[in-house]
């Protein structure tokens, strides 16, 4: 089955000091060494993590699809910056990395542990999958007056290695998105945008992010292009990923369970994928997501209704609402979704306010919440399509 290869960061991550890293590991043993790779747990010092662990760039500066974690914000550091400064006793906890391979030269067996010599080679691709906020603190520290009497400090991680040519690799990337979203899903944890991205731990999930390689109507975009994968809106992005996959499973009409049970059978997900971008490829070519490729793109998205999540709620229950009028009539086709009269790019317009979607507190237009049916019928309406059980209730 087809998976969605996001693209990875061109370049290998390397020692930031150029210097090979040796390391005394204990050797575990883990549940994700099922995916074909080690593990190993150790303590490095923070001069040590500065020198041969380097940062992600954000994405302002590297796409998104590219990104194997989350940015790095102020918000987080800053946090981190006070909580140094007010703590009797700073304790951090323990960090993630993933290596394409390191050079193992003495096995020890100690208090029924093994323990092995190893070195990280100057040139070998690494990466941190939990702590890039920590280490960026680290940085951040060691620039400072108490750089001499805070380097010899250690703290913990946690090493798992490929053994790949690259950790651009296939396997690799995978399991290496796949950790973020264990990592983060019953956490405090990142928006919902990219702990689904880097979800591909079910059926349903990896159908969501294949449906970004769908064409986005006509003008040689994909849903990946106009889609904010990590859940910030950028320009030219339509609607979050969060959004998209919640319209997603509005068109399949399954919860996430049952999705994944009608799902798990291959010819099911390749019809299922098949229906999923033949509709998917229409909305494209209703949706005037154009208008986002401005330098204003922030004030036309705010301004616009189709840009909202019920909107795109709304246009998964018309999909669902056009494969059951398929069903009963063969003669019925996509061609059925087009280009909507009603004034999807204002939602200021009055037109919104007489069908109780929007309402006007003080003279301020605000989307009324729950409206995404009350859409979803106003369009099949205009279609002249029998809506969906969903919206007929």
């Amino acid at each position: 089955m087809a998976q969605l290869q996001l693209p990875t960061s061109s370049s290998v991550m390397t020692s930031p000091s150029g210097k090979p890293l040796v390391l005394l590991l204990t050797k575990t043993s883990e549940p994700i060494e099922k995916l074909g790779v080690e593990t190993y747990e150790a303590t490095l010092t923070y001069r040590e993590l500065s020198e041969h662990f380097g940062i992600e760039a954000n994405s302002d500066s590297l796409a998104e699809a590219a990104k194997r974690q989350r940015d790095v914000d102020a918000k987080r550091v800053n946090g981190l910056k006070a909580y140094w400064a007010t703590s009797a006793g700073a304790v951090f906890p323990s960090m993630t990395f993933f290596a394409n391979s390191i050079e193992v030269t003495a096995h020890h067996t100690i208090a029924g542990k093994n323990l092995v010599e190893a070195v990280l080679a100057a040139d070998a691709d690494r990466f941190i999958s939990d702590g890039q906020g920590r280490t960026t603190f680290i940085n951040w520290l060691l620039s400072t007056p108490e750089a001499a009497s805070s380097e010899h400090y250690t703290i913990a991680f946690k090493l798992l290695v490929t053994n790949t040519d690259t950790l651009a690799d296939e396997k690799a990337s995978m399991v290496m998105k796949q950790l973020f979203a264990d990592y983060h899903k019953n956490l405090i944890k990142p928006n919902k945008s990219v702990s689904k991205l880097f979800d591909s731990s079910t059926p349903f999930a990896r159908l969501q992010s294949e449906l970004l390689n769908t064409a986005f109507g006509r003008g040689g975009k994909t849903y990946g292009d106009r889609i904010a994968l990590h859940g910030k809106i950028r320009r030219g992005n339509l609607w979050t990923f969060d959004q998209f996959t919640g319209m997603v499973g509005k068109f399949i009409g399954f919860s996430a369970t049952q999705a994944n049970k009608e799902l798990a059978d291959e010819a099911v997900y390749n019809d299922v994928l098949s229906l999923c971008r033949a509709w998917l490829n229409k909305v494209g070519q209703i949706v005037p997501a154009e208008m986002l490729d401005t330098d204003n793109y922030l004030e036309v998205h705010e301004s616009c209704i189709f840009t909202k999540a019920i909107f795109a709620s709304a246009l998964g229950f018309v999909g669902k609402s056009i494969v059951e009028e398929m069903l009963q009539e063969p003669t019925i086709s996509w061609d059925v979704l087009v280009p909507l009269s009603m004034p999807i790019t204002s939602k200021e317009d009055k037109y919104w306010q007489a069908n109780k979607v929007t309402m006007s507190d003080d003279g301020r237009i605000k989307i009324i919440k729950g409206t995404d049916k009350r859409i979803g019928s106003l369009i099949c309406r205009e279609l002249r399509i029998y809506p969906c059980e969903e919206l007929a209730a």
